[in-house]
């Protein structure tokens, strides 16, 4: 496998059109049929965004923004939990719990377990009884048994029957693989959910941190874990991840043999980021960070639509149905469950065909050039193996189908040399077959053309033959020659 250079030849393709509201809504449908097939239906979805990528605004106005922006992340990008990190203000708070209730999605925040009991007991339960759930740092071993049990207790004494313990996640802060000793996971959070990341590089023998490294190596159960990207770690983000070659290098294991997308272009960057993509979410909970939409990019809240079709064009956008369908196929549901596959595909197809179109555009475009788009994959480089099989394949014919009209050309100028050349020594025999007379000149002539006149007839018709003929087989000959070269 070779890795190939980030080239123009992505960045000229054009992708990426928005869905409209009826496209993402059957799209939401498809992608939950997908994940109730992978055994996910359970699982949280986590995106990850910071306040400041939050307009200001007063509340009724932020509140339909983020509304719609909610539902586009939970329907294009399979979201149903967010997490606002940084400092927020009432505005905010009540605008995204108002958003997320009309969503239907919840909410968690970051926290930082305190030393003392009383201190631990009466944040939690402020906490329990404004959020659905907590991401809990537990760097430097500074989270005992006993203090997660409390944190879980008064979860449960708040939640009653909406406790949901999947909603608690621990995370250590540090390297994938770094819970307790190397490659195993401190028995206090055994059951519990654990924060991962498909870190791209660790010091542990080059190991990518891939889901299979945490179910693997880790030994962690699927639902025991969130796995997702890492947005910033060893001085670098998911931008320069996917664009140095030497950590590409250390995920081949996963392209070639985890996710089966092999073909030799697939550690371009491009591919490369579509694979680390496919990997999260073979997982039943991942999480995604908000910059990671759109790498490289200035994302936020208001212009999440251009900004992410933009992304897109360039290749590098996040297509939650491009990675559904590259786990699907990994595990043999494009084969089980191919109607369910094929519409993943469909939509997929439609969020990289060339062409992008806001919301506002689609609403102009008829049911035939929509119906095009879910059918072309001309522009979908990410999809593995299939396509750039189907793509030879097509080549081969095409130049198949060249080759053999250029047989046929040849033959046909062969064949029209031999007629033309019949035709040239049928008239050299008609001559000399003609009868001589004696007398004088003119006496001569008139007794060849009374006794000849039938034959003069078809000499002359023959010689306006063969003019004719000398002209095309001299043009003939100048085509077959150009053709055979």
């Amino acid at each position: 496998m070779k890795i190939v250079a980030t080239g123009s030849a992505y960045r000229q393709l054009s992708f990426g059109r928005s869905l409209n509201k009826q496209e993402m809504q059957e799209a939401y449908n498809v992608a939950q049929q997908a994940r109730n097939l992978m055994g996910f239906n359970e699982g949280n979805r986590l995106l990850i965004i910071p306040s400041d990528k939050i307009p200001q605004a007063d509340k009724e106005t932020l509140k339909e923004k983020l509304k719609s922006f909610f539902d586009a992340a939970k329907k294009l990008l399979g979201i149903n939990v967010v997490e606002i990190t940084g400092d927020t203000n009432e505005v905010i708070e009540g605008s995204v719990k108002s958003a997320l209730e009309e969503n239907s999605m919840r909410r968690i925040v970051n926290f930082n377990v305190p030393g003392n009991h009383d201190d631990l007991v009466s944040s939690v339960e402020k906490l329990a009884g404004e959020y659905d759930g907590l991401r809990i740092f537990t760097r430097d071993g500074n989270v005992d048994s006993q203090q997660i049990e409390t944190i879980e207790n008064i979860f449960k004494r708040i939640k009653g029957e909406n406790f949901d313990p999947s909603m608690l996640i621990y995370e250590h802060g540090e390297k994938a693989y770094d819970w307790g000793e190397p490659n195993h996971i401190n028995p206090i959070y055994n059951k519990r959910v654990i924060v991962t990341s498909s870190n791209n590089l660790n010091d542990n023998n080059g190991l990518w941190g891939s889901r299979s490294f945490v179910t693997d190596r880790m030994h962690a159960k699927q639902g025991e874990f969130i796995h997702g990207l890492r947005n910033a770690f060893d001085g670098g983000d998911f931008a320069s991840q996917i664009s140095e070659e030497r950590q590409i290098r250390e995920a081949e294991h996963l392209l070639t043999g985890e996710l089966k997308l092999q073909d030799d272009e697939l550690l371009h960057p491009a591919r490369f980021a579509a694979a680390k993509r496919a990997d999260v979410v073979s997982s039943q909970n991942f999480y995604k960070h908000f910059a990671d939409i759109a790498p490289g990019l200035n994302l936020n809240i208001e212009n999440f639509e251009s900004i992410y079709q933009q992304a897109l064009q360039e290749g590098y956008g996040d297509n939650y149905f491009d990675s559904l369908a590259k786990v699907m196929k990994s595990v043999g549901l494009d084969k089980t469950s191919p109607e369910v596959y094929e519409s993943v595909c469909k939509y997929r197809n439609a969020l990289y065909t060339a062409g992008a179109k806001t919301a506002d555009e689609l609403a102009s475009v008829g049911a035939e050039e929509l119906e095009a788009s879910y059918k072309n994959t001309a522009n979908v480089v990410l999809q593995g193996v299939e396509v750039r099989r189907k793509a030879i394949e097509e080549a081969a014919q095409k130049a198949a189908e060249e080759a053999a009209k250029k047989a046929r050309e040849l033959e046909m100028m062969a064949n029209f040399e031999i007629e033309q050349r019949e035709v040239l020594n049928a008239g050299q025999e008609l001559r000399n077959n003609m009868t001589h007379f004696s007398g004088s000149f003119f006496e001569r002539i008139i007794n060849f053309t009374v006794r000849n006149k039938l034959k003069i007839a078809a000499c002359a018709i023959l010689a306006g033959l063969a003019v004719v003929a000398g002209t095309m087989y001299s043009y003939g000959k100048e085509i077959a020659t150009k053709s055979k070269k």
